[in-house]
C-alpha cells in the first residue's frame, strides 16, 4: 500500500473512566472507574504514496454499535475500494470476525477475501501474527523490520503531540 504521503489524524477521550478487568479471571473487575488519560477513538485518514489512494481508519474503545466493527479500516481506489474490518481494535493479533472486503467499482461486485489456510492456523490465535513473522523471516521475505517500526512510531509520536497540543 505504501506510506502515507499526507495525513491527519483525530484523537479523543470517550470514555474518562474505565474499568480495569483481569481476563485471567473471568474478566473480574480489579479496579472499578480508574482514570483514562489515554485517547480510546482514533480516526486516521489521508493518502499513501505512490498511488495516491485515499486511507480512512476508525478505531473507537467501549461497546462497538450493535452491527457495526469496532475496528474499520478502508482503502478507496479509483477501481475499487479495500475493507478490512474487526469486532476487535487488536488487528495484529486477527479474530475470527476479522473481515476482508473487495468492492469493484467497474463491475458492482462485493466480494469477501478468504486468505489461504497454513500450517499456522492451527496455533492459537495469539501466536498466528508471531509465527508468520518468523516464517517470513526464515523465507526471507518482506517483514517489518526495525527501520519500518521507527516510522510508524514516528507517525504515533506526531500523533500524540497534535492530541496533547489540542487539550
Amino acid at each position: 500500500m505504501g506510506d502515507f504521503k499526507s495525513y491527519d489524524s483525530l484523537l479523543s477521550i470517550g470514555y474518562p473512566t474505565v474499568d480495569i478487568v483481569d481476563r485471567a479471571a473471568n474478566n473480574k473487575i480489579v479496579t472499578k472507574g480508574a482514570p483514562n488519560n489515554v485517547p480510546d477513538q482514533v480516526l486516521i485518514q489521508g493518502t499513501v504514496f505512490p498511488s495516491n489512494a485515499i486511507v480512512s481508519f476508525q478505531w473507537h474503545g467501549g461497546q462497538a454499535f450493535p452491527g457495526t466493527p469496532q475496528a474499520d479500516w478502508q482503502i478507496l481506489g479509483t477501481k475499487g475500494s479495500l475493507r478490512l474490518s474487526s469486532t476487535s481494535w487488536s488487528l495484529n493479533v486477527g479474530r475470527p470476525a476479522t473481515k476482508l472486503e473487495l468492492y469493484d467499482a467497474n463491475t458492482g461486485i462485493l466480494e469477501n477475501v478468504l486468505v489461504e489456510k497454513d500450517q499456522w492456523d492451527e496455533l492459537p490465535y495469539m501466536a498466528h501474527n508471531i509465527a508468520r513473522l518468523y516464517e517470513a523471516y526464515r523465507k526471507k521475505e518482506w517483514y517489518p523490520d526495525f527501520e519500518w517500526a521507527v516510522k510508524r512510531h514516528e507517525m504515533l509520536e506526531e500523533m500524540w503531540e497534535r492530541f496533547d497540543a489540542d487539550k
